[in-house]
């Protein structure tokens, strides 16, 4: 940064963080998504800087609280200005027409770091605490305290393209943020009164970040309002399939009777249809007599009628989630943009079957330090705009809440099992027939309970050809002894130490199970 002190504007700053130095650094925080970086520090009271470097808030000076909407001890940034900064004090506040340097080195002889030192040092493992690592003792800045150590500088330059960089003692670039790098303004305008620009500042912050997260939660309402939307329409055909029972009846009946008169490795016969006069033709495996394939067609017959009161109980389920998701997107459109408002309405979202994903952060309970308040945590304002990444499986809950993962397709089966599974896990497949991979997390060494494997059962009987069926077998393994052969078809693999249950389908255990469903 330029060595030139800032005047006029930038003095006033400047003289309001000056008896800032020998404090304690007590917490630091950060919204990327705004751009909004703050730095608590403890001298006498609690005292926060404040500086925004863009996109959405730019500017400098003394906030009268840290921010409510910010990132989670996860974030790069956050981490960093944690790891180097909390718990140390302060050694000097440079406030120059470039921007602003605060200088920080090892706590005073018996002195505990902040509130927030404990998850910095948990961020770093065991082993590491706050302190500088033993060696020679660096030259002190000019002011320092002659008792303490430099140990990092963080430079702020604000601006709606301004950066955050955070250095070691031997001036050494730890990060940078943004991490591509910027354009910062080569001079500073500074606030005339730091104590109002901070306050205008945090309070730009919070709104900006509510107003992100809202618009989230509408999208992620929207996208599941279309998922049910594509739920009861694929219900509705498997309901239309019924008007096919009586033509297989009949088929499978015209075929007992005249299959005889089919010559054998025919493809399809042509049968006297004796209530019209006509005929009907029928496809035929050409490998099987004809009047033994008669069974086929009662059988189909049959499935369709036994599933047809599971299909309606989920038509049912279906319709009436889809009119809670219209409310609840009616209410996301009506709601302020207030992280207390949100929060609510993330719950009921949740409840509803949302991705968590999409939701990651959406009025989450806030960081220490800010009594009553919200913070986006996890680093969600990192990825703000961005689409959640498609996930292979859809999760379903088990009456006990235990997690039950199904794969989408063939190749998502292959990604579920092989990427997803860990080798403890239960793993779980209709026997002898296609269908979904089916995986129940476990901690490790645990077994399956006995009402969650027939949950999980079910789901996998269900997502496979023998839907429809009133008893299925499954297989069920560790996914440790499941194997994917080269070049084998997606989906297709191998398992030993099989296991099998053979599950009956019940009606309401399956309309519960499919009610849970998590869009993945």
């Amino acid at each position: 940064m330029d060595d030139e002190q800032g005047s006029g504007q930038g003095g006033a700053l400047a003289e309001a963080l000056a008896g800032w130095v020998g404090a304690r650094i007590d917490a630091a925080h950060a919204n990327p998504a705004t751009g909004l970086v703050a730095l608590a520090v403890y001298a006498g009271a609690r005292r926060v800087l404040g500086a925004g470097i863009g996109p959405r808030v730019a500017g400098a000076g003394v906030l009268p609280r840290g921010p409510r909407l910010r990132a989670g001890a996860s974030h790069p940034l956050v981490a960093a200005m944690r790891a180097h900064l909390v718990g140390r004090s302060v050694l000097a506040i440079e406030v120059r027409r470039d921007g602003i340097a605060v200088v920080a080195g090892e706590p005073l002889p018996g002195e505990k770091g902040g509130e927030d030192e404990i998850e910095a040092d948990a961020a770093r493992g065991p082993g590491v605490r706050s302190g500088l690592a033993p060696g020679p003792r660096p030259e002190l800045a000019p002011g320092a305290r002659p008792e303490l150590a430099p140990g990092a500088r963080l430079e702020l330059a604000p601006g709606r393209r301004g950066e955050a960089r955070l250095l070691d003692a031997a001036g050494d670039l730890i990060l940078r943020w943004p991490p591509q790098g910027s354009d910062p303004p080569a001079e500073i305008a500074y606030p005339a009164d730091p104590f109002a620009a901070g306050a205008a500042l945090v309070e730009a912050s919070d709104a900006a970040a509510a107003a992100q997260e809202k618009a989230a939660l509408a999208r992620a309402v929207k996208a599941r309002r279309a998922a049910l939307v594509r739920r009861a329409e694929a219900v509705r055909g498997d309901l239309g399939r019924l008007g096919s029972v009586a033509r297989l009846q009949k088929t499978g009946q015209l075929l007992l009777a005249q299959g005889a008169r089919v010559p054998r490795g025919a493809a399809r016969a042509l049968l006297d249809d004796w209530e019209t006069g006509g005929t009907i033709e029928v496809a035929l495996d050409p490998a099987r007599p004809a009047k033994v394939q008669a069974e086929a067609f009662f059988a189909k017959a049959r499935r369709y009628q036994r599933g047809e009161a599971v299909m309606r109980a989920r038509l049912a389920e279906t319709e009436r989630a889809l009119e809670a998701v219209a409310a609840l997107a009616a209410d996301v459109a009506a709601a302020e943009a207030r992280p207390e408002a949100l929060e609510p309405l993330a719950q009921r979202a949740r409840s509803l079957g949302v991705s968590r994903a999409e939701l990651a952060g959406v009025g989450a309970a806030g960081g220490a330090g800010e009594p009553g308040a919200s913070a986006s945590r996890g680093a969600r304002g990192a990825r703000a705009g961005r689409a959640a990444p498609r996930l292979p499986f859809h999760a379903y809950r088990s009456a006990s809440g235990a997690a039950i993962l199904v794969g989408r397709g063939a190749e998502d089966n292959d990604a579920l099992t092989t990427k997803h599974a860990r080798p403890h896990d239960l793993w779980l497949h209709a026997k002898g027939v296609a269908g979904s991979h089916v995986v129940v997390p476990l901690p490790k060494g645990a077994s399956c309970p006995a009402d969650v494997l027939v949950d999980a059962a079910t789901l996998a009987a269900h997502f496979s050809d023998a839907r429809g069926e009133v008893v299925c077998e499954v297989s069920y393994v560790q996914r440790r002894y499941v194997r994917k052969p080269r070049g084998a078809a997606p989906g297709a693999v191998t398992y030993d130490r099989e296991k099998v249950i053979a599950v009956r389908i019940e009606a309401e255990r399956l309309s519960r199970l499919l009610a849970t469903k998590e869009e993945g």
